[in-house]
């Protein structure tokens, strides 16, 4: 029996201590405030089990409710829960927050009242408190890249904020063409959600998305978080440029997805609000024009590299070498001009459009790159230099333009072995005294003209049948005194339509056309330059304006040969190369 009793008084006094361990209470993070200010009621409850209900407030007809969130950690495998409520005052005066009540398994748990003064403004208060509010000013580390330590500085100068936005520029007084960086932070020391973002307007500046970020920063002894957007701008012209406001419009409260409004329905949403950073000016230096070389095409940074390369460099005479160089250094290159490759005596040059785009960078600077490429034909066999090729950059450091250079590349261009139609550039060898054939047009005639003895000088009796061939010869002659054309003519002029219009690509229209010059005038394209094929052309009558048209012809399917992309279609080409060889036809009959 008495060991009965003691097992039930034990098992009393385990459930007595049990339902002690609930806890609840109540604090706010301040007990003086003015009108303008807001305090923070913070009520916890610990050692609860099972379902658990929010806590009941008072009446608060001093205070209006702004927001409210719940915070849940379990630590050592004690699980407590946290309500904040972020109260604004509606008058001055002396107020008191009452007891906030919970209840959990048919027990009801109460807090102490809070009493609150109100000040009607900060001038209000008693001296002491006054002397209290007084912050102490806090300043960035001063080891910090100019950009940081501004930011972080205009942080500390709103710290009696919850919710701000702020930007700064690294460089106020760049160069043209100089790049340099803008950062936006939003800071907040409370939650926030729905905050869509407006990047700032630009005048004079071009702007593109750099980098986002987030961090932290404790201001005042309070923890602000930040997000961040980072943008590089590099100024048009010299003079005055704008950075307008950036904005962000938020709410805070609780969001309907949290587990404050799972646990008990609906969502403290407060009002919606806009942050927005202070406008920037710069002021953009113009570039000296003393010491400024040739080979300068706008780029403005420091630490710029140039190099080349040429593949292949070992090729037949009329083969295409490409000839590529690349710059790279500070992200503004795409706005750079278009660098002008050194003319080489012996070769076609075919610059292709440059390309342009960003490479990583490890230090966050925004670095880029700037790729030329120009296809180079030689017509000639032999041993060449690709020369140096120069490109300048301004130091806005030393106030100085710094010039690149490449090395020369060695180049060897053989004889030719190609023997079809169309762009056969060279086919000869040097002779001795430097000069190369690359072809001829015209073949010259026996100067004997005493004939053997034919047949019909050796038979008087076929007299007869002579007549008859002169005959045909006449009627011949008669046929193309009145502009008949020959079947080989007629052949030529209808294999070319049926080739272009067939043609796939610039090389089919090229072979098509040379087709039709061999056929028809036997012209021979593979050996001849232009210049010697329009002459061929000038001698069978054909017009000046055509001879030109052909030309314009002739050097656009050279180009596309070398740089594809660069001229029209070969449908276009097609049409271009159908009129051309129509006019041809009706000018060479």
């Amino acid at each position: 029996m008495k060991k009965i009793f003691l097992f039930l008084s034990l098992l009393l006094s385990a459930s007595v201590w049990a339902a002690a361990q609930v806890t609840l209470t109540a604090s706010v993070d301040k007990n003086t405030l003015t009108l303008d200010d807001e305090i923070t009621l913070s009520v916890r409850v610990a050692g609860a089990s099972g379902n658990v209900i929010m806590p009941q407030l008072p009446s608060l007809p001093a205070f209006n409710v702004y927001s409210q969130e719940m915070e849940q950690s379990t630590i050592n495998g004690n699980t407590s829960l946290e309500f904040r409520y972020v109260l604004l005052p509606r008058f001055a005066g002396q107020a008191t927050i009452g007891p906030v009540t919970f209840n959990h398994n048919g027990k009801t748990y109460k807090t102490a009242p809070i009493s609150i003064r109100i000040y009607r403004n900060a001038q209000s208060l008693p001296a002491a408190q006054q002397r209290a509010r007084v912050k102490t000013v806090e300043k960035a580390d001063p080891s910090l890249p100019p950009l940081e330590a501004s930011l972080a500085n205009q942080a500390y100068a709103r710290g009696d904020e919850k919710y701000f936005l702020i930007s700064a520029v690294s460089n106020k007084t760049p160069y043209v063409n100089e790049p340099f960086m803008l950062a936006v932070r939003f800071y907040y020391s409370q939650q926030f959600y729905e905050a869509p973002y407006q990047k700032p307007s630009v005048s004079n500046l071009f702007m593109q998305s750099a980098t986002t970020a987030q961090g932290s920063q404790v201001i005042g002894g309070t923890l602000y978080r930040y997000e961040e957007q980072r943008y590089l701008l590099i100024a048009a012209n010299a003079g005055t440029a704008e950075i307008g406001p950036a904005s962000v419009q938020y709410q805070t409260g609780s969001s309907p997805m949290s587990a404050f409004d799972r646990l008990f329905g609906g969502a403290a949403v407060s009002e919606v609000k806009t942050a927005e950073s202070t406008p920037i000016t710069i002021q953009v230096r113009a570039l000296p024009a003393e010491g400024k070389p040739d080979s300068f095409y706008g780029a403005v940074g420091e630490d710029y590299t140039l190099s080349a390369n040429v593949d292949p460099v070992n090729v037949e005479a009329g083969e295409a070498v490409n000839v590529t160089v690349t710059v790279k250094g500070p992200d503004n290159l795409k706005s750079t001009g278009d660098l002008i490759f050194p003319k080489m005596n012996g070769f076609k040059a075919y610059p292709a459009a440059p390309e342009s785009g960003s490479l990583p960078s490890s230090n966050g600077s925004a670095l880029g790159y700037k790729t030329f490429k120009t296809v180079i034909v030689p017509s000639a066999s032999g041993v060449y230099v690709v020369p140096s090729v120069k490109w300048s950059y301004f130091n806005p450091r030393t106030k100085t333009y710094q010039i690149l250079h490449t090395n020369p590349i060695k180049l060897t261009v053989t004889p030719s072995t190609k023997t079809e139609n169309g762009f056969n550039f060279a086919s000869a060898a040097h002779t001795s005294n430097g000069l190369q054939t690359l072809g001829s047009d015209v073949r010259y005639l026996k100067t004997d003209y005493a004939p053997e003895s034919g047949i019909l000088a050796k038979l008087p009796q076929y007299k007869q049948l002579n007549a008859f061939f002169l005959f045909l010869l006449a009627a011949s002659v008669l046929f193309a005194a009145i502009g008949k054309k020959s079947i080989a003519q007629k052949r030529a002029f209808s294999d070319a339509k049926r080739a272009l219009k067939q043609a796939a690509g610039e090389e089919a229209v090229a072979d098509a056309v040379s087709a039709y010059l061999q056929k028809k005038l036997h012209i021979s394209t593979g050996s001849l330059p232009l210049k010697s094929i329009l002459a061929a052309l000038k001698q069978h009558g054909v017009k000046p304006s055509t001879a030109e048209a052909f030309s314009l012809l002739w050097q656009r399917l050279d180009a596309a040969r070398f740089a594809p992309g660069a001229n029209a279609s070969a449908t276009n080409l097609s049409t271009q190369a159908l009129d051309v060889l129509r006019l041809l036809e009706e000018e060479t009959r």
